[in-house]
């Protein structure tokens, strides 16, 4: 009896779509992604500053969590998006680069499915670059001294530039068959980037079309007079997402009307994002105008130890680090000092017709300015305010407002039209500003490192402050290295005739002991404006 042997069925193919194929190709390629050591080395690079700021104490005290979620895009930009160009490129040339590229032609998975594989695995990693921005912008709204809340559209901009990179690094896959294609369209993005920021307060309307937005003031501005066009910019960053996505897919062979309808839908959102970035907004535009002439009505205001301080809604938390510096300058002056109107510290941001381009103002202007200002705030029940800016958190800020509160007590009058103040009492005004904290002390020697021919207490909101000649700054730098009571004692003793316009420098030598620089006559400066 013979048996006849038979070969054993083969089971049919399931019919359908290879969508089950593309999203398990999709989950693969993710973790290949997550796992590669570009993808971790930009993870540690991004995050391990700012691990270290935590722990060592040096992140700001006072951060303003939208400003932070827009420096982070440039970071984000470069580490995580060049990552994902590299990564998702070097991915999709895999079977190129170990030549098996003609064995793909054989599977079930065609290659437009397998381009959109590696589309999709850019949004779960997009989703875990938000988490990690989402971590260092969330740790700087929750300190107490956060001025407001980061904008939603801020933080969600670095994951899309990430998402945006990746699937540009697919597209050059398809166009480019060589590894060295991504890391050179990387050094080409930095190097862009590094130009635009050697003109990154340009007041240009075209920087919108750039990937990150570049704020157009050096400085924080509160939330309502912000003119960023945040969700606009968003939607722009999203359609060339999509664009890139198509551009790919069609690049791979992906072919009609889907395709085409999605073609026009991504260019529809990129022109609408783009063109409505340029959409002047009159509102922040007459908010901008009105907090710069008179910001009274939009401020809070708080008195703490008898001062009253009045800031933005945003930025009242920095009241508490205002008042330790006021009341720090306080102590080391005797008790008549504090005469004139009861003391006062007022917020005011220079919102309209900031010199962005480095060009600076007159005297007459300033004076014309900071005279319009004066009277603002006499109308407000503040005259005399000693003025404090939107920049707050380092030792030179602490300085700049020790010195503006001890020339108030010095002058009695808010600074106005002085810019050089020499003689022993710009001598007391240095050794006043540097007493006043321990970080007021490091922001002095900070300012005089980096002084020429004067110790200048400029406040980087107004381009504006006061300056004290070498000659008479360099013994009250001294008397920061001696005893803080045993000076403040003489001070106290001598204050009226130290804080006199006429008495020289030379007058504190004699008192206090402390070697007086000499300089020709003709060579020192003209004081007193």
């Amino acid at each position: 009896m013979t048996a006849v042997l038979a070969d054993p069925p083969v089971a049919a193919p399931v019919t359908g779509t290879p969508r089950r194929a593309m999203l398990a190709l999709a989950r693969v390629e993710l973790i290949r992604m997550l796992r590669h050591p570009v993808s971790i080395a930009a993870a540690l690079l991004f995050m391990g500053p700012w691990l270290y700021g935590q722990v060592s104490g040096g992140a700001s005290r006072y951060p303003v969590p939208t400003d932070t979620a827009v420096t982070v895009q440039i970071f984000g930009l470069l580490l995580f998006g060049g990552a994902a160009m590299v990564v998702a490129n070097l991915g999709v040339l895999r079977a190129h680069r170990h030549r098996t590229d003609r064995l793909y032609d054989v599977l079930v998975l065609p290659a437009p499915w397998r381009t959109g594989a590696f589309l999709l695995a850019l949004l779960p990693y997009g989703a875990v670059v938000g988490l990690l921005v989402g971590i260092v912008v969330g740790r700087a709204a929750l300190r107490p001294g956060a001025a407001g809340l980061p904008h939603p559209a801020e933080v969600l901009t670095t994951p899309v530039l990430a998402v945006l990179l990746g699937a540009f690094g697919v597209l050059l896959a398809r166009l480019v068959r060589s590894a060295v294609a991504a890391p050179l369209a990387i050094l080409m993005v930095a190097v862009a980037s590094l130009a635009t920021m050697a003109v990154v307060f340009i007041e240009a309307r075209w920087r919108f079309l750039l990937p990150v937005v570049f704020p157009d003031l050096p400085f924080a501005v509160p939330a309502e007079l912000s003119t960023r066009p945040a969700w606009r910019h968003l939607m722009y960053l999203a359609g060339i997402v999509a664009l890139l996505a198509v551009a790919a897919l069609a690049r791979s062979g992906a072919r009609g009307r889907r395709v085409v309808v999605a073609l026009v839908a991504a260019a529809a959102v990129t022109v609408a994002g783009g063109v409505a970035q340029f959409v002047p907004d009159d509102a922040a535009r007459r908010a901008r105008i009105a907090a710069t002439a008179d910001p009274a009505p939009m401020q809070t205001c708080r008195v703490r130890n008898g001062v009253t301080y009045c800031a933005f809604g945003d930025f009242t938390p920095w009241i508490a680090g205002w008042d330790e510096v006021v009341q720090g300058v306080f102590a080391l002056v005797p008790a008549t000092a504090r005469t004139g109107p009861p003391p006062a510290v007022r917020q005011r941001v220079w919102a309209d017709g900031y010199q962005v381009n480095g060009s600076a103002s007159s005297a007459a202007e300033e004076t014309a300015r900071l005279t319009r200002w004066a009277e603002a705030d006499a109308a407000a029940g503040t005259p005399e305010a000693v003025t404090t800016s939107t920049v707050w958190g380092s030792p030179r800020d602490e300085a700049v407002l020790a010195a503006a509160v001890a020339y108030r007590l010095i002058a009695g009058r808010a600074i106005r039209d002085e810019w050089l103040i020499c003689g022993a009492r710009g001598t007391i005004l240095v050794w006043l500003a540097g007493q006043a904290t321990a970080r007021s002390g490091d922001g002095i020697r900070e300012l005089d490192r980096y002084s020429w021919g004067a110790l200048s207490f400029t406040n980087v909101g107004f381009n504006t402050g006061i300056s004290v000649p070498d000659r008479d700054a360099a013994p009250g730098l001294t008397l920061l290295e001696r005893s803080r009571d045993e000076v403040a004692r003489t001070v106290a003793e001598h204050w009226s005739e130290l804080v006199a316009p006429q008495t020289p420098v030379e007058r504190v030598g004699e008192l206090f002991g402390v070697p007086v620089p000499s300089v020709p006559v003709e060579e020192r400066p003209t004081c007193g404006g």
